[in-house]
């Protein structure tokens, strides 16, 4: 075997375990970039948020964004996107950011990435501007959407007026926004404590499950006492 086959040989190997240890693509949607985002996400109002960013294959990498995708009148629904590589790099620092909102009036959008429920902060259809006892404004959102902030990963956070003015005024710059402190985004606090309880959540299932499984399979059958009649 010439050196010219072998390298042939060599790259078809190279190819074909590549593409054996990567997923399959053909069911999987595609994203290039935040332009076509309008034309994958239907509806209003939504906030599209990026819970988190992975990779896969062996040699050949394919890159994925996982979404959840935010309603005001419908539960939340989660998805999988195939995205390119310079726009996988492009969001490392946005895990927990929305990126893709669609407003309800004149079905308005934007993929300026700001902090999750940025959509619903300040308008009035949603909640209103609660006055603390030290005269702050902070934002509560209505009795209906009440699960709202579990359903952004807030945690304790409530938005001031403060800091939705800031947030405007970025977006109205096209710049994104993590807040004062950087408290949103892949390396923010908010995020962090976020991913922390959903370990802890999957650990505690995970225990529970082990503990169910040990209960029915040292189960002692009960015994049945049998009366003459």
């Amino acid at each position: 075997m010439n050196k010219i086959s072998l390298y042939v040989l060599l790259i078809l190997i190279y190819l074909g375990i590549s593409k054996s240890f990567s997923p399959s693509e053909k069911k999987t949607l595609y994203l290039a970039n935040e332009k076509y985002y309008a034309s994958l996400f239907r509806g209003a109002p939504i906030s599209v948020v990026l819970k988190e960013y992975f990779s896969a294959g062996f040699l050949i990498k394919t890159y994925y964004h996982r979404y959840i995708i935010i309603h005001a009148f419908k539960s939340p629904e989660e998805i999988v996107i195939r995205t390119s590589k310079e726009f996988w790099e492009q969001n490392l620092r946005n895990k927990g950011m929305s990126l893709f909102r669609r407003g309800e009036r004149e079905f308005k959008t934007s993929s300026i990435p700001m902090p999750p429920g940025s959509l619903f902060i300040g308008d009035p259809a949603y909640g209103t501007w609660d006055i603390t006892k030290y005269g702050a404004k902070v934002w509560k959102f209505h009795r209906t959407y009440k699960n709202f902030p579990t359903l952004f990963g807030w945690g304790e956070f409530r938005p001031t007026l403060d800091f939705y003015q800031r947030m405007k005024i970025f977006q109205s710059d096209s710049k994104p926004y993590y807040g004062p402190e950087s408290e949103f985004g892949t390396d923010g606090s908010i995020t962090d404590l976020e991913e922390e309880q959903e370990l802890e959540d999957e650990h505690n299932l995970k225990e529970e499950s082990i503990v169910d499984t040990l209960k029915s399979y040292f189960r002692i059958p009960k015994w049945e006492q049998k009366l003459d009649e």
